[in-house]
Order: C-alpha cells, then structure tokens, then sequence
C-alpha cells in the first residue's frame, strides 16, 4: 500500500473510525491505542483482512469519495456489462458525486430501488440517496461497503482475495487524494 497520508479522512485515530460500525473481532484485535487509519488499514492489509479493511475504508471516507471508489470498483467489475437499469444506478450514483445537490440526492432513490441492494450499482445509487436503512450520518458508508464487496464477487472465485485486496489499495489511493 502507498504511505501517502489519507487527505480524505477526517478521522485522527483509527478507532474514532471503528465507533461508526461494527468491527469484526480479528480486526478488532489490531487496533492499538493513537493508531493511525492507514497504520490500521497496514495491519490489516497485513493480515490479509481486505473485507475488514473496506469496511473501515467505507467508513472513513467522506460520502462523495466513498461512493466514487464504489463506483471505481464497479467499473472495474463489470466495465460494459451492466443492464440498463444498473447503468442508470451507476449514472444516477457518479451524477451525486459530482454534482452532490439535493436534486441529484433524490434522483438516486428510484434507479436504486430499481436494481435493488443487491447489486453493486444499486448499493451505490441507494448510498448516493442516503444510505441503507435506518438513516444515519454512516449509512451511505455501509451501502458503500457492500457495493465494493459485492463488485469484487463479480471476480472468479481464485481471484477473489486479489481483487479485495485491489479495491482495497484503490480505495486508499482515492483516500489519499490521488483518484479523484
């Protein structure tokens, strides 16, 4: 992983970002006291703890970036291949990146619900509206988490832990101010 700083994160320590959703136990067991993000990001990219990694990513990130790297990673996943309804998702989701109005907000929500949450696309134009239920100031981070998980299953099987562990590193290149 790159040692640049994470620009996009506003959190000081890597267990401010931790209280804003559930970390699994083996994760949980790296965090040391002061740690820094990317120093826990290190750790757990160390031990190969790349779904614990884009969880924490997805919540560290601010919205706008977190759905951008979802929305890398779909692309990455399924280039040409999306249906039309998940390609209107993906529109309606990069249209809120760049342009984050309340407009565009409320745009999101039918192609959303029109491909569902269990598409990548859908969890990205669903986190472009608001995020997974209930609401909250980390909702979108949780659907983004699960649109970049559920884009790296789009990989053959074999290659399912490089592909996390890609989308992990482009993650922190998008946190480091770098993808943009």
């Amino acid at each position: 992983m790159s040692n640049d700083p994470l620009i996009k994160v506003n959190a000081a320590t890597a267990a401010e970002v931790c209280q804003r959703y559930e970390v699994q136990r083996e994760a949980r067991a790296l965090l040391r006291d002061g740690m820094g993000p990317f120093q826990f990001l290190e750790a757990v990219a160390g031990k190969k703890l790349y779904v614990d990694g884009i969880d924490f990513l997805a919540h560290a990130l601010p919205a706008r970036e977190g759905i951008w790297w979802g929305c890398l990673c779909l692309q990455h996943a399924c280039g040409d291949t999306l249906t039309p309804a998940e390609r209107n998702a993906c529109i309606a989701a990069v249209r809120w990146v760049s342009q984050p109005t309340e407009e565009n907000r409320l745009a999101a929500k039918a192609p959303a619900d029109g491909v569902g949450m269990s598409s990548p696309a859908g969890a990205l134009a669903l986190a472009a509206h608001g995020g997974l239920p209930p609401p909250g100031p980390f909702a979108p981070a949780k659907a983004v988490a699960m649109a970049v998980k559920l884009a790296a299953l789009k990989s053959p099987p074999a290659a399912m832990i490089d592909t996390q562990r890609s989308y992990l590193q482009l993650g922190v290149s998008v946190a480091a101010g770098k993808v943009g």
